[in-house]
C-alpha cells in the first residue's frame, strides 16, 4: 500500500501533465518566436542601410514612405525638445532662441535638415566645440562586413559620418588639402561627389516633380563658357524679380488680395548703396563679422536663422528676411507669433510649375503659403510682406542650367540663390557671406546648430554645386577675399560693370 501511495503522489495527473506539455510548448514558441524577431529586425536593418544609402525611391516602394537616411532626421523631433518634464503638451519656444531650421518636405527627401536634438543653451556651451577626431574601429569591424556593421550601428543607435566623397571621408574635401584648395573652384561637377551624394543628386534629377521641359540635345551643342562680365549681363537681361500685386490672375478676384502689397518690391525697397546677404553656413561660426555685416545699408537673411547670441559672428541687423512656405506652414516655427519674423520685411517663396502658371500654382502648392500669408497679414497688417513670382525661380535656373556642361536637378534654386539675386536688385554691391566656403570650410551645416552634413554646402535637392560655380565666376572681389572672410562681392542689376583687371 505504501509503494502505491507513494507512487500515485509521484504520478501527474493527465491534466497537470497536459498543462506542463501546454506550458513548454509555449516556452519553445516564445523562445523561437524571439530569435525570428531578431532575426528579422536584423534583416530590414541591413535592407533599410543598404537601400537608405543608395536610392530613396527604392525604400519608398518597399516600405510604402520615402526612407530617410540617417542625415535627413525629422523636422518634428523638436516637439521631444520642448515637452515639458512628465508633460503631454507641447510647450511654446520662440524660435530666435532655438537653433532655427532648414526647408524640407517629410514627403520629399531633402538631405539637408535641421537636427533639433539639444536646446540651445547646450548649444551655448558648445559653441566653441571642436570636430571630434576620427573614430577608429574595433578588431570586431574587421570581421563584420560593412552591410552588417551598419546594420548593428543602427540598431545600437550608433551615427557614423555621411560617406560622401569615397573611402576616405569627407575630409577629402574640407579639410586643409581638399579638393576645394583655399577657394571654390568654378569648375565643380557632380563627378567630383561621392557615392551617396551623387545618388541623391540623381534621383532628384529623374523625379522631375516640377514638370521641368528640357532637350537633352541642348548639352550637345553647349555655348562656349561665358566669363563673369557676360555672366552679370545674362542674369541682367533674363532675371526679373517679381512679387504678386493685387491685380495679378487669379488673385484679383479673391477677397484677400487687398493684403497684397499694391507695388512691387523693386519699387518699394531701395536703392541701397551696400547689402549684406548672410548665409546660414556653419563657417560663420568664429568669424568675427557681426560688426562688418551690420555696417550694409541692408542686411538679408534666411529662413529662421536667428541673431541672438550669435550678433558677434552674423551681427543683428535684419532688413529683409527670405522664407520658404515650409517655414511658414509648419507649426514647430511657430511663424504666427514668434517675434523672430516681425523685424524687416518679409518675402516669402514656394516651388511652382515649370511652367509658373499662376492658376496652377494656386491650386497645388508645396505649402498652404497663401493660408499662412492671409493669417499672418491680418496679425500684422503693417508690416510689409512680399510673395515671389514663381517666374523668377526658374528664370534663374534655366540661367544656371544654359550655362552648365551637364543636367543639373530639376528643383528650384535654392533660397541662397534667389536671396542674393533679390538684392542684386535693390543695392548698388551686395557682399555674401559664406555662400563660398572660406578658410572656415566645414562639415557643420549651420552656425545655429550642431548637424553636420557635405550636403549642406554641395546641395542635393537643390542644384546648389552649380549654383555657387556661377557666383565664383561672377565673383568681382579677389579671391582672398573668399578665402579668409568667405565673402563674394557682386554688382547689382542697376550697376555698370566695372571689372578689375
Amino acid at each position: 500500500m505504501q509503494t502505491d501511495d507513494h507512487m500515485s503522489l509521484c504520478q501527474i495527473p493527465g491534466a497537470g501533465m497536459d498543462r506542463v506539455s501546454l506550458l513548454w510548448r509555449l516556452r519553445r514558441r516564445a523562445r523561437r518566436g524571439a530569435f525570428c524577431m531578431a532575426l528579422f529586425c536584423m534583416s530590414m536593418a541591413v535592407l533599410y542601410t543598404l537601400c537608405a544609402e543608395n536610392s530613396v525611391p527604392v525604400t519608398d516602394a518597399i516600405f510604402g514612405v520615402r526612407a530617410r537616411t540617417r542625415a535627413q532626421p525629422r523636422a518634428h523631433a523638436i516637439v521631444k525638445v520642448l515637452r515639458g518634464v512628465g508633460a503631454a503638451k507641447t510647450i511654446y519656444v520662440d524660435p530666435q532662441k532655438l537653433p532655427g531650421v532648414i526647408p524640407g518636405d517629410p514627403q520629399k527627401p531633402i538631405p539637408v535638415l535641421s537636427s533639433f536634438n539639444y536646446t540651445m543653451e547646450s548649444s551655448h556651451k558648445n559653441y566653441h566645440f571642436r570636430s571630434k577626431e576620427k573614430q577608429t574601429h574595433g578588431l570586431l569591424s574587421w570581421f563584420l562586413g560593412r552591410p552588417l556593421r551598419h546594420a548593428l550601428e543602427t540598431i545600437l543607435g550608433g551615427r557614423r559620418r555621411a560617406d560622401v566623397f569615397g573611402a576616405k571621408g569627407d575630409a577629402e574635401f574640407f579639410g586643409p588639402h581638399g579638393a576645394l584648395g583655399e577657394i571654390w573652384d568654378d569648375e565643380m561637377s557632380s563627378t567630383m561627389l561621392g557615392k551617396r551624394l551623387r545618388k541623391v543628386v540623381q534621383n532628384y534629377q529623374a523625379m522631375n516633380k516640377y514638370g521641368v521641359q528640357l532637350s537633352d540635345s541642348k548639352f550637345a551643342a553647349r555655348r562656349h563658357k561665358l566669363s563673369g562680365p557676360e555672366l552679370l549681363c545674362q542674369f541682367k537681361e533674363m532675371v526679373q524679380v517679381i512679387t504678386l500685386t493685387p491685380e495679378m490672375k487669379p488673385f484679383a478676384g479673391f477677397p484677400w488680395a487687398s493684403q497684397l502689397p499694391p507695388r512691387p518690391l523693386t519699387l518699394e525697397l531701395g536703392p541701397f548703396k551696400t547689402c549684406a546677404v548672410v548665409s546660414s553656413a556653419g563657417s560663420l561660426r568664429n568669424s568675427g563679422l557681426g560688426k562688418e555685416i551690420d555696417a550694409h545699408d541692408a542686411v538679408l537673411r534666411f529662413n529662421c536663422a536667428p541673431t541672438v547670441g550669435f550678433e558677434k559672428d552674423v551681427g543683428s541687423k535684419t532688413t529683409v528676411r527670405f522664407i520658404n512656405s515650409q517655414v511658414m506652414a509648419s507649426e514647430d516655427h511657430h511663424f504666427l507669433s514668434s517675434s523672430l519674423y516681425s523685424t524687416g520685411v518679409l518675402v516669402a517663396w514656394d516651388p511652382a510649375p515649370y511652367s509658373s502658371d499662376l492658376n496652377e500654382w494656386y491650386n497645388k502648392t508645396d505649402y498652404p503659403i497663401f493660408k499662412q500669408y492671409q493669417r499672418y497679414r491680418r496679425l500684422h497688417p503693417q508690416q510689409l510682406f512680399y510673395i515671389l513670382h514663381p517666374i523668377v525661380e526658374w528664370q534663374l535656373w534655366r540661367r544656371v542650367q544654359d550655362n552648365m556642361a551637364e543636367p543639373i536637378q530639376k528643383n528650384p534654386p535654392s533660397s541662397g540663390l534667389l536671396g542674393t539675386v533679390l538684392m542684386m536688385s535693390l543695392c548698388d554691391v551686395v557682399h555674401v557671406y559664406e555662400f563660398l566656403p572660406s578658410r572656415r570650410k566645414t562639415e557643420l551645416c549651420h552656425y545655429y546648430q550642431r548637424f553636420t552634413d557635405a550636403a549642406c554646402t554641395l546641395g542635393a535637392y537643390h542644384p546648389l554645386l552649380y549654383e555657387k560655380n556661377l557666383v565664383k565666376r561672377m565673383n568681382q572681389g579677389p579671391d582672398r577675399d573668399i578665402y579668409t572672410h568667405g565673402r563674394v562681392r557682386l554688382p547689382g542689376f542697376k550697376t555698370e560693370l566695372q571689372w578689375p583687371l
